[in-house]
């Protein structure tokens, strides 16, 4: 290879090399540039959709705990955990989206959601602790591509008296 290259005039080799480096070039901006440029595009529009989302549940949480201070507490349960957590569910629309409600026991009783209001939610879990002394135990939310909806697996029991 270099003796071919020696054996052509200046001219010629300045050209060769000339071609090289614009080869080079090329190959570095499709191999390196272009790559790391599309994945650092990439990761700036998923840290903007994550900092949209975290805005959102910080303006969630704060009119959460604002339904929860303006709501009277310590009333009385009203009958029997299961029905009164089947009760709520019609009376808040959640009905439609409720998949499964078992009950585990006298005092537990778990219930599948899918494709329901984030928001409908929140708001049925306030009402059932600040009206009926149901506490959740455990809670599974998984976020749907469809804005504001969740599918969610929950855990419910009585309050201690």
């Amino acid at each position: 290879m270099k003796n071919w290259y020696l054996s052509k005039d200046p001219t010629e080799r300045i050209i060769i090399l000339f071609i090289g480096v614009i080869i080079v070039l090329a190959l570095f901006y499709l191999l390196v540039w272009s790559p790391i440029s599309i994945s650092h595009n990439r990761n700036l529009s998923q840290l903007e959709s994550k900092r949209q989302l975290l805005s959102w549940m910080e303006r969630t949480s704060i009119e959460i705990n604002q339904l929860q201070n303006s709501s009277p507490a310590g009333r009385a349960q009203s009958g029997p955990l299961l029905s009164t957590v089947d009760s709520t569910i019609k009376s808040s629309g959640l009905a439609q989206t409720m998949k499964r409600l078992e009950p585990q026991g006298n005092d537990k009783v778990q219930i599948w959601f899918e494709n329901t209001g984030f928001d409908a939610l929140i708001l049925w879990l306030g009402t059932l602790a600040n009206q009926h002394q149901i506490q959740v135990d455990s809670i599974n939310i998984d976020r749907q591509p469809e804005a504001g909806k969740v599918n969610a697996r929950l855990v419910l029991i009585k309050a201690s008296s």
